[in-house]
C-alpha cells in the first residue's frame, strides 16, 4: 500500500488565502506585506498544530475512530522515514486549521443559546404562565433561528472563522477595502509613490491589492451564490473534496494493520507480565523473568518497527526486524535518542491512571496523549530516516556500546510499567493499555 500523493500534502494554499498567492503571483511582495503574511502563515500553523491534537484527542477518545488517530501518528513517522523533510510530518495542518475553524466558530456562535436556554429555563421552573417566562421563551426561539441562519451562512460561504462572526469584521473588512480602493486612484496614487517608495518598490502596488466584495463579505458571497445558481451545488462539492481530502480511509487502514501487528509483537511478553500479577507463587516470578526478558529487547526495536511498516504499509514489514536492527546499526544514536524521548514521554500517562476519572472526561487525558506521542513518532521517524540514508554505515566500536544503552532505558521503562498495575485503576489489565504502542488513547478498555 502506497500513501496518497497530493491530498495530503503540506502545500502553502492549505497556509495561505488564495488572494494572497494571487497577489504573490501577480506582484512581488514588499517585506512589510511579507511580514504580515508571514505572521498569518505562522498563526495558521499553530492552530493547525492546535487542531490537530484537538481532533486526534477527540478521534482517540471513540472506540473505531481510534485506529484512525493511530493511523495518523504511523503515518506521521512513516513520511520522515521515506526520507520527507520534518515540515512532511506536520500532516493536514490546512484542513485541521479549516475544520478547527469551523467547530470552533460553530461553538462559539452557540454559546449564547446555551446561556439564555438556561435563564429560560429558571423562569420556568419558578413559574412557567409568568410574563417573563414567555419572553424568555420568545427570545430564546429568536435567538435560535438567528444562529442557525448566521451558522448556514458561514458553512456555505466556506466556513472560514471570521464568516461567523462577519457583522463584527465587516466594518474593520470595509475599511481597508476603502483605503486600497482610494489608494489606487489615480490623484492618490502618484502621492503614495512618490511619499511611500523608499519603503520597498512595491510597497504601493501591493498597498492598492482590493479584493472584490464577493470575496469576503458574507452576504455578497450568499448573493452570488444564489445569482449563479451554485449555492447547493458549491456547498455539496466543497463537503465532499474536503471531506475525501482528509484521506479518513487511509489513516484507518494503516491504523489498522498497525494495531494488528503490534499487537502480535506485544502479546507473548504482555502475557507473561500479566501471568506474574496473577499470584505470588514461584511461576509468578519466572512469568516475570520470562516477560521482562522478552519485552527489553522488543521494546527497544519496536517504535522503529513501526516505523518500519508506516514507511510502505506492508504487512510483512513486522517481520523484518534485522533490517530495524541494521538501520539502528547505521544511526545509533540518533535512535536511542529517539527511543528514550519516546518511553520519557510516555511516563506522565501512567500518573493520570492513578485515579478514575467520569467517562465523559476521558478525551481530556487524549489530549496529553496526542501532545506527548507526536512530537515522539516524529524523532523516531527522523531517526529512521538518519538510518536509511544511503551509503551511511555504522562502525562497531561506536554503534556497539551506544545500542547497548537502549537496554537500560527499555528496562527502566518496562519497571514503571510493571509496576503501575498497583496503582492504576484497571489492575493487572493495564498492562494491555500499552499507550506508547497501541491504541492512541491511555484508557480504551
Amino acid at each position: 500500500m502506497h500513501p496518497p500523493t497530493g491530498s495530503n500534502e503540506l502545500i502553502l494554499a492549505d497556509l495561505v488565502e488564495p488572494s494572497i498567492l494571487v497577489a504573490q503571483l501577480s506582484t512581488q511582495r514588499s517585506w512589510p506585506f511579507r511580514a504580515m503574511d508571514g505572521c498569518r502563515w505562522l498563526i495558521s500553523r499553530l492552530f493547525g498544530i492546535v487542531s490537530v491534537i484537538f481532533l486526534m484527542a477527540t478521534a482517540a477518545s471513540i472506540p473505531i475512530a481510534q485506529l484512525i488517530s493511530f493511523g495518523y501518528l504511523l503515518e506521521v513517522s512513516g513520511r520522515l522515514a521515506r526520507g520527507g523533510k520534518f515540515s512532511s510530518a506536520m500532516i493536514g495542518l490546512g484542513k485541521a486549521s479549516h475544520l478547527g475553524g469551523v467547530l470552533l466558530g460553530t461553538w462559539l456562535l452557540l454559546l449564547p443559546i446555551r446561556f439564555v436556554s438556561a435563564l429560560w429555563y429558571e423562569a420556568y421552573l419558578i413559574e412557567p404562565n409568568s410574563q417573563q417566562t414567555q419572553v424568555m421563551r420568545i427570545l430564546l426561539l429568536t435567538l435560535v433561528g438567528l444562529t442557525i441562519v448566521q451558522i448556514l451562512a458561514a458553512w456555505v460561504c466556506g466556513g472560514k472563522l471570521r464568516y461567523f462572526f462577519w457583522q463584527a469584521v465587516a466594518p474593520f473588512s470595509f475599511l481597508i477595502w476603502t483605503v486600497r480602493k482610494t489608494a489606487k486612484s489615480k490623484v492618490l496614487h502618484p502621492v503614495l509613490t512618490a511619499c511611500l517608495g523608499w519603503v520597498s518598490p512595491y510597497f504601493v502596488p501591493n498597498l492598492c491589492e482590493a479584493r472584490p466584495v464577493t470575496d469576503w463579505f458574507v452576504p455578497a458571497i450568499l448573493l452570488k451564490k444564489v445569482l449563479n445558481g451554485t449555492i447547493y451545488s458549491d456547498a455539496r462539492d466543497g463537503l465532499w473534496n474536503f471531506v475525501a481530502g482528509l484521506n479518513l480511509w487511509y489513516y484507518f487502514k494503516l491504523g489498522f494493520k498497525g494495531f494488528i501487528g503490534t499487537f502480535l509483537w506485544l502479546v507473548v511478553p504482555t502475557t507473561f507480565l500479566m501471568a506474574a500479577t496473577a499470584s505470588d507463587s514461584g511461576f509468578a516470578l519466572g512469568s516475570a523473568f520470562l516477560g521482562i526478558g522478552i519485552a527489553v529487547p522488543l521494546f527497544a526495536i519496536l517504535p522503529f518497527v513501526q516505523a518500519h511498516f508506516a514507511r510502505d504499509g506492508r504487512w510483512k514489514s513486522f517481520l523484518e526486524p534485522l533490517s530495524v536492527i541494521s538501520n539502528f546499526w547505521r544511526a545509533p544514536i540518533a535512535h536511542v535518542v529517539a527511543l528514550l524521548m519516546t518511553l520519557v514521554l510516555a511516563l506522565p500517562l501512567f500518573l493520570l491512571k492513578i485515579e478514575e476519572i467520569p467517562q465523559e472526561l476521558l478525551w481530556t487525558l487524549s489530549l496529553v496523549f496526542v501532545t506527548f506521542t507526536w512530537p515522539a513518532r516524529i524523532a523516531i521517524g527522523l531517526a529512521y530516516r538518519r538510518g536509511n540514508k544511503p551509503g551511511k554505515a555504522g562502525r562497531w566500536w561506536t554503534s556497539v556500546p551506544v545500542m547497548l544503552l537502549a537496554i537500560p532505558i527499555s528496562f527502566a521503562f518496562i519497571f514503571v510499567m510493571f509496576f503501575t498495575r498497583y496503582v492504576t485503576w484497571n489492575g493487572m489489565w493495564s498492562l494491555l493499555e500499552n499507550h506508547v504502542f497501541l491504541l492512541p488513547a491511555p484508557f480504551w478498555l
